[in-house]
């Protein structure tokens, strides 16, 4: 455990930070000064100028971590960049305000960083391929509405539109459509041709960032499981940072992305509880969306189906949804289990499981 006499607590908004700097004096923690600065770079350079180098500083996780981070490191200090979801006394204190969550992480530090649960950030190319996920996601979403809301407003005049896949819609024949509907819709149609555009885009810098030596083996052995991708491989691995070093066990995967059932549990009561959601929304749906892939009739047999179909049979209205979930964990489970050994060879089916799946089917 690291021991610090002095400490700096930063508790960091959009437009100010609020610090504190604090020192044990006679062993008990004592404030020697509080300040606030503006979010700047500039402004954070000149305050950290006039402080000892051996004072480590701690934030918690935000969109300015990353600057800040390289900021102060490269000044000499050492920077704690505390997890807000382990950090219970400051998110759900009573007296909650800037002054006192700095104060706060200046006194973890002092006390233990251990109780921070420091995280270790991305590395600028892992950062760089999930900010690319997540404008296409953005746009993904904002094309998928107006097609909703456009085959909505179809419904109301009495017709259909014609099934088609997103990408393609902007590119259906309009002449059969009521002349009210294409004086109310071709606007969108314009806007939805420039949003396929921009997505091919970001697509196309997603599949060149995946060819670099960063990326390039970690994402084709992921391709590797049945129903993943590129888009879910460059995902995982972005936003894990492709360090599978952090994950003691392969396991450990399912708390850190919230797919694992929340525990409530006290003498004979043992509640039911839904996933934490803890972790990055963005890669459960991605996950989600394999699951429900590898479920689906007709999709290849594979151990992770298996899983599925096991928990499917018990009936229950939401037994499909466990299932999704389930498989959804396992996938992840699966996905760290193999970057740790790159060399172990993917066995979609084992023989154990066809023999099961046989039995299943004969007896439905």
């Amino acid at each position: 455990m690291c021991e610090y006499y002095t400490t700096i607590g930063m508790d960091v908004s959009d437009r100010k930070i609020q610090i504190c700097v604090m020192s044990k004096a006679n062993g008990s923690p004592k404030i020697i000064m509080e300040t606030v600065i503006p979010t700047t770079k500039e402004s954070l350079t000149k305050f950290l100028s006039t402080q000892d180098k051996s004072s480590p500083v701690t934030f918690e996780t935000g969109m300015h971590c990353r600057w800040m981070q390289d900021v102060i490191e490269s000044l000499g200090h050492k920077v704690y960049v505390a997890n807000p979801c382990h950090l219970r006394m400051i998110t759900e204190s009573k007296t909650k305000n800037d002054v006192n969550d700095a104060r706060m992480l200046a006194r973890l530090t002092l006390a233990d960083p251990g109780l921070l649960h420091p995280v270790k950030l991305r590395d600028a190319e892992h950062q760089k391929m999930l900010n690319l996920h997540e404008m296409r996601n953005l746009l993904i979403k904002q094309r998928t509405g107006i097609i909703v809301q456009m085959r909505a407003i179809a419904k109301s005049m009495g017709f259909r539109i014609a099934k088609t896949s997103t990408g393609h819609f902007h590119k259906l024949d309009t002449k059969s459509w009521p002349k009210e509907f294409r004086d109310i819709t071709w606007p969108m149609i314009k806007n939805l041709e420039q949003l396929s555009v921009t997505i091919k885009t970001y697509e196309k810098q997603i599949r060149e960032l995946a060819e670099t030596p960063v990326f390039k083996a970690q994402v084709e052995r992921l391709m590797e499981i049945h129903y993943v991708g590129l888009y879910v491989a460059t995902g995982f691995i972005a936003v894990t940072g492709g360090d599978m070093d952090k994950f003691e066990k392969a396991r450990d995967i399912g708390p850190w992305l919230g797919t694992t059932p929340k525990q409530d549990q006290s003498g004979d009561i043992d509640k039911q509880c839904h996933i934490t959601k803890a972790g990055s929304p963005f890669m459960r749906r991605l996950l989600v969306e394999s699951a429900q892939m590898i479920l689906r009739e007709g999709s290849i047999d594979t151990d992770l189906k298996l899983k599925g179909l096991r928990i499917c049979v018990r009936g229950g209205k939401i037994a499909k949804r466990k299932a999704i979930t389930a498989i959804a964990r396992s996938l992840a489970v699966l996905m760290v289990a193999m970057l740790k050994k790159p060399d172990s060879p993917y066995v979609p089916l084992s023989e154990q499981s066809e023999k099961e799946l046989l039995f299943m089917r004969a007896a439905m």
